[in-house]
């Protein structure tokens, strides 16, 4: 005998299904973290470089907002709510293991491989450059990097970026602006430091 009651979870948005889930749903909870989880462990991914840790963190992040859920104001406003919670589980975290040393890049880059046709001269630049932007990264503020990971990773705009950090949309624009100044100041610093140290 088929349940009546069931919940049909396909096609659904963020909204049915949190409500959904404050009614009990555990098919629907599912569905938000199916939904979510991948773009969550993007956004940790400029903090966290470690995939295992990655993993945890993302179960941590769903674990605390199931526990809060109640606290959402606006169920619509799930997805940046959710990255408001990631935000926070990394800023924790960090704390919690101090000061991490960086990570260097494995040999095939972070995200995806250099193109075969790539000469080795090319192929030092790119790992050079993306060094360098890791490193830049990782001297911003979490803040700052969760910011910039929003935008550069999932497409948020200042508004949807405000909302996840849990600031006004005016701070959000002048955090993004700060940050992207900062990324690209370390990143001019380090190639004049490459020009000097090359002379």
């Amino acid at each position: 005998m088929e349940n009546r009651n069931k919940l049909d979870v396909h096609g659904v948005g963020d909204e049915l299904l949190v409500r959904a889930a404050l009614d009990g749903s555990s098919e629907a909870f599912s569905k938000l973290y199916v939904r979510h989880a991948a773009a969550v462990r993007r956004a940790l991914s400029d903090n966290v470089h470690d995939a295992e840790r990655q993993r945890d963190l993302v179960q941590e992040t769903f674990t605390r907002a199931l526990a809060k859920l109640g606290t959402l104001h606006d169920p619509g406003q799930f997805r940046p709510w959710i990255f408001q919670i990631a935000r926070n589980v990394a800023i924790d975290d960090l704390r919690a293991r101090s000061r991490m040393a960086l990570e260097p890049l494995d040999d095939e880059f972070q995200h995806g491989r250099p193109s075969v046709e790539a000469g080795p001269d090319v192929v030092t630049e790119l790992r050079a450059l993306a060094d360098a932007i890791h490193e830049g990264l990782a001297a911003l503020s979490p803040r700052d990097a969760a910011a910039l990971s929003l935008v550069v990773h999932l497409g948020f705009g200042p508004e949807e970026v405000a909302a996840a950090l849990g600031i006004s949309y005016g701070n959000a624009k002048v955090v993004l602006h700060r940050a992207r100044a900062r990324l690209r100041g370390a990143l001019v610093q380090q190639q004049l430091l490459q020009a000097g140290a090359a002379t």
